[in-house]
């Protein structure tokens, strides 16, 4: 059963202990790209059996971040969806972060 669906980003990142770690490694993949739950896993750096137990992929697919696909061996893939406002979001927020973080350190 999973639990209570969040109302906003913030709330996701807050509920879902893997969530920030998911989003900090989606905005490193490619577009076009497939892929699998271990993929995307070892890039989260989160080990795979908590990835499965855990929601904050899920809600990353219905949130429009990443589409679910079926591979030729029907393993579940995902593909990222550049188009997202998550995805676009989420790498502003990368961006400025890192940036602001240059600036001080100078």
């Amino acid at each position: 059963m999973r639990p209570e669906v969040p109302e906003s980003g913030w709330e996701l990142v807050a509920q879902r202990d893997e969530a920030a770690s998911l989003i900090g490694a989606i905005v490193t993949l490619d577009a076009g790209t497939e892929y699998t739950r271990s993929d995307i896993a070892d890039a989260a750096g989160i080990p795979l059996k908590t990835l499965y137990l855990a929601d904050a992929l899920e809600d990353l697919v219905d949130v429009g971040a990443l589409d679910h696909t079926e591979s030729e061996n029907s393993e579940a893939t995902f593909v990222l969806n550049e188009d997202s406002a998550v995805v676009q979001a989420a790498r502003a927020f990368d961006d400025a972060v890192a940036e602001q973080l240059a600036v001080e350190a100078e």
